[in-house]
């Protein structure tokens, strides 16, 4: 039996659409039975993000996220990926740094935040130092893979060419 491409394509189409417009229906009716203070309904957030835009209030706060994510990404690429060459290319280095990584790996992001806001006070660096002490982990997991995942061979052909 050969299926109709074009059919197997809309009908799966049909389906996304179809779970999004029940997710809605699910949220408005959750809405209706619930207070509006706990659970808005859909028309209660959009009015919301019509006044938002309207005043200039969004776009002020969605920079200033922006900029926090944005600083948080320039430390947690520098840092986690020293730490994780450094992990990568040395088995000592990785040996007693390991354990420590796998503690930040699994401590919540919450309890994170909120240290850091004890710690620093409720201040931009606060913040961009609790994203960044919940990812430096992450990016250094995934870059100590890397570096250990490097073919030796390959590295001796680019010492022995003076390639970088």
């Amino acid at each position: 039996m050969i299926i109709n491409k074009k059919y197997f394509n809309n009908y799966f189409l049909f389906i996304r659409i179809l779970s999004f417009v029940l997710l809605l229906a699910l949220w408005e009716f959750v809405a209706l039975i619930s207070d509006k203070t706990i659970f808005p309904s859909l028309i209660n957030i959009f009015e919301t993000l019509i006044s938002e835009i309207s005043e200039g209030e969004l776009f002020f706060h969605l920079g200033m996220t922006l900029y926090r994510v944005f600083v948080a990404f320039f430390f947690d690429m520098i840092i986690g990926t020293f730490i994780g060459i450094l992990m990568g290319n040395n088995r000592k280095v990785d040996q007693f740094l390991d354990s420590w990584n796998i503690l930040f790996l699994n401590i919540p992001a919450l309890v994170l935040i909120i240290l850091s806001y004890i710690w620093f006070g409720l201040t931009e660096m606060a913040a961009i130092i609790a994203v960044s002490l919940n990812k430096i982990p992450n990016v250094i997991v995934t870059v100590r893979e890397g570096a250990k995942s490097i073919d030796k061979n390959l590295l001796q052909v680019a010492f022995i060419y003076k390639v970088s």
